[in-house]
């Protein structure tokens, strides 16, 4: 019986420090927004952090660190932060307004470039969800798909085949744009990485070296796109076109 009883003590004990370990991030997540009611910014802050170094997300989380950082006038890590929230709920419109007034406070004023019919498309319908809500959407039509085959196939009555059959058809032409959706926008995301300056001031140079000539100067809190990594250097490209060489130290990738 004392082996037995050990045994159980130390299955209770792992299952404790699991479940403890599960609920560590929910406890710092409420303590931390007690602080931030209080505006105990500082402290609110540190628990938002330990909560990142455990490498979870999610949109609430990067918001409330992002809203912290604008309170206190850090305009880089505030728009870094919401760009990061942004990523996760890409149609949130309170991270959206946020962000706006963010932005209100970088000294960069980039004229972007017009935006073809096809980057359109991509922004306003490619875009709209991440590419895991797509997969998720995908995957329920064609369980949808499936359940309408197997209604169609065991059908008696030729009017509920042929609505059967319509739907069907409907659904795998679904599952087929929301697959092709959820790879284009795995695509634009692996393909576009994104970055935002923190350093107060950044030379963009015209190539890879410290002796090059300085083409144009970026501040904290501009997004820039990231197309190539030598070494220490980042190749960058800015919304009006202009490329250039800066510092991997003078950024941070989303």
């Amino acid at each position: 019986m004392k082996v037995k009883l050990n045994i159980v003590l130390v299955l209770l004990m792992h299952l404790s420090g699991v479940m403890a370990q599960s609920q560590e991030p929910d406890s710092l997540f409420s303590a931390a927004n007690k602080f931030y009611q209080q505006e105990n910014y500082e402290k609110a802050l540190e628990h938002y952090q330990q909560i990142e170094k455990q490498q979870l997300e999610s949109a609430e989380l990067f918001f409330n660190m992002a809203n912290i950082y604008y309170k206190t006038n850090q305009v880089a890590p505030s728009v870094y932060y919401y760009e990061k929230a942004l990523q996760l709920s890409p149609n949130d419109q309170d991270i959206k307004f946020n962000l706006e007034f963010a932005n209100a406070m970088v000294l960069d004023n980039i004229d972007p470039l017009p935006k073809s019919l096809g980057q359109k498309f991509i922004d306003l319908i490619v875009l709209r969800f991440t590419y895991e809500t797509w997969a998720k959407i995908s995957v329920s039509l064609a369980f949808v798909f499936a359940i309408l085959f197997l209604l169609y196939h065991f059908s008696y009555s030729t009017v509920k085949k042929r609505f059967y059959f319509v739907t069907s058809i409907l659904t795998v032409i679904l599952v087929t744009t929301f697959l092709f959706f959820t790879y284009r926008n795995k695509h634009y995301v692996d393909n576009n990485i994104q970055a935002i300056i923190f350093s107060s001031q950044a030379d963009v140079k015209s190539a890879p070296t410290g002796s090059s000539d300085v083409y144009f100067e970026l501040h904290e809190g501009t997004k820039v796109l990231v197309l190539e990594t030598l070494d220490n250097w980042k190749k960058i490209k800015i919304a009006d076109g202009k490329m250039g060489w800066i510092n991997a130290s003078d950024l941070k990738e989303l």
